[in-house]
């Protein structure tokens, strides 16, 4: 199991350097590494946000 999350990290992060937003990559990799963890139930009942909903979040948060 680790050395899944390894490689998913890595590709998340390898990813990044041809994206036009490298948090981007690295965001879905790691939103994918955590939603392998869920059940299909807990996954449905909470979806993870997408980037740009987590980054118009952070930019409120960050304004305040």
């Amino acid at each position: 199991m680790k050395k899944t999350s390894l490689l998913i990290l890595f590709a998340g992060i390898s990813l990044s350097a041809c994206a036009s937003d490298p948090y981007q990559a690295i965001y879905d990799g790691i939103k994918s590494q955590n939603d392998s963890n869920k059940t299909p139930q807990e996954r449905e009942l909470t979806p993870t946000p997408s980037y740009d909903a987590y980054k118009k979040e952070r930019d409120t948060k960050i304004g305040q």
